[in-house]
């Protein structure tokens, strides 16, 4: 018999929450993972939109709003660049004059980068690569500057003036970009009892609270 785990973060981030596999006969597990296209990487996707048109809500804390150094400095240069839309709901961390759009936009002159980065399994810069031998999935974007949007580092620097220039470092707020969410814990649970009831398989849950949260039918999941 072989096991399998994944571990996952609830939203509060206080503690993991381990789903557990036991699979006798353990069989191909890529109709599970599938490829960018489909799969969990579907799932995936769908949960990152609604993570950005509810400005994080979807996944745990909502994100916070712009800050006052974002408001005087960051964003008087994005409502110019985007052709002089005035900011609206659901604008943080999107670059587009629809930032309730499902789709990715923009404005102006310029494009989406972000959200099409981890919704757009086209996109150049979004992941999803899974190595079967070992069932790891590695999920998210290359984009450099969303590691910094989701643990709050680093800053944006506005400079301006020609002879006496000047210049100024926004910092930036922490804005969670990676956590799962119930949402998507709730598809990707469906999804492996699936997988695992066609390989002849159970899915059992260590977490009694966590079942029962879920109302899952004696400790299992995705199966009658």
């Amino acid at each position: 018999m072989s096991t399998w785990r994944i571990v996952m973060m609830n939203n509060a981030g206080e503690g993991a929450r381990v789903l557990e596999t036991a699979i006798r006969n353990a069989g191909d597990w890529s109709s599970f993972w599938q490829d960018r296209n489909g799969g969990v990487s579907e799932d995936w996707r769908e949960s990152r939109i609604d993570m950005f048109l509810s400005q994080g809500a979807s996944t745990g804390r909502r994100w916070a709003d712009y800050n006052n150094m974002e408001k005087r400095y960051y964003v008087p240069v994005k409502t110019y660049v985007l052709g002089g839309v005035k900011m609206t709901k659901g604008s943080v961390l999107r670059y587009t004059t629809t930032p309730q759009s499902r789709s990715p936009g923009g404005g102006g002159k310029v494009k989406e980068r972000l959200f099409p980065a981890m919704t757009v399994a086209q996109d150049a810069n979004y992941v999803y690569s899974v190595d079967k031998n070992s069932n790891k999935v590695e999920m998210g974007t290359s984009l450099s500057y969303a590691w910094n949007q989701d643990q709050g580092i680093g800053g944006w620097t506005r400079t301006w003036g020609k002879k006496n220039k000047k210049s100024v470092t926004v910092l930036t707020p922490r804005r969670p970009l990676t956590l799962f969410g119930d949402p998507f814990i709730s598809k990707l649970r469906e999804r492996l009892g699936r997988a695992a009831a066609n390989m002849g398989g159970k899915v059992g849950i260590t977490d009694a609270e966590y079942a029962a949260n879920f109302k899952l039918n004696g400790g299992r999941i995705g199966l009658p």
